[in-house]
């Protein structure tokens, strides 16, 4: 008889595997869903020529980008989470291409810090570094944003904000 429970332990188990994969595919969906949802969105104001701007915490900055942070902060997301996903959100209304992937990388077009955990050999080697994110397209709105935090007094140091912005991207940072 005992043989017999543990087989129906084990089935119970396989039964509830595969109702979690149920369910963790429902889950897929609708998050497909959501996100073409809001890549149309972008598609649109893209189209009719919507110039993201810069979120201020005193109200003075953009409506707009107001508006995209508060609602996720109003969500339960953290603030300096939020203005990261503003960044994202201001590349893809102007470029008017849609984010891939909102979790770990801008506008779906750059790989997440490919790399980030080497470390330069000299002086040239982080120059060339820096040079390339310089002439990446998002760099200026992602110095932007990491200026208003710290105008904001969101972030006590340049170095946090950055960290802060590579952990909300996926970045393992030791």
């Amino acid at each position: 008889m005992k043989v017999f429970m543990t087989k129906l332990s084990y089935a119970a188990q396989a039964a509830s595997v595969a109702t979690d994969l149920v369910e963790a595919k429902k889950h897929d969906d609708a998050s497909a869903s959501c996100r073409e949802s809001a890549n149309k969105r972008i598609a649109v104001l893209h189209k009719d020529k919507v110039v993201v701007g810069r979120y201020s915490k005193d109200g003075a900055g953009c409506a707009i980008a107001t508006s995209f942070v508060d609602t996720l902060v109003k969500a339960g997301w953290a603030k300096k989470t939020a203005q990261n996903y503003l960044s994202l959100f201001r590349e893809a209304v102007k470029t008017g291409k849609p984010v891939k992937d909102w979790g770990g990388t801008k506008a779906g077009g750059r790989q997440a810090a490919a790399g980030a955990k080497g470390s330069a050999k000299g002086k040239k080697e982080f120059a060339d570094k820096l040079a390339t994110c310089f002439r990446d397209a998002e760099f200026e709105g992602f110095v932007n944003d990491l200026e208003a935090s710290w105008d904001n007094d969101e972030i006590k140091s340049l170095l946090e904000g950055i960290k802060s912005y590579l952990e909300a991207s996926g970045i393992e940072i030791k």
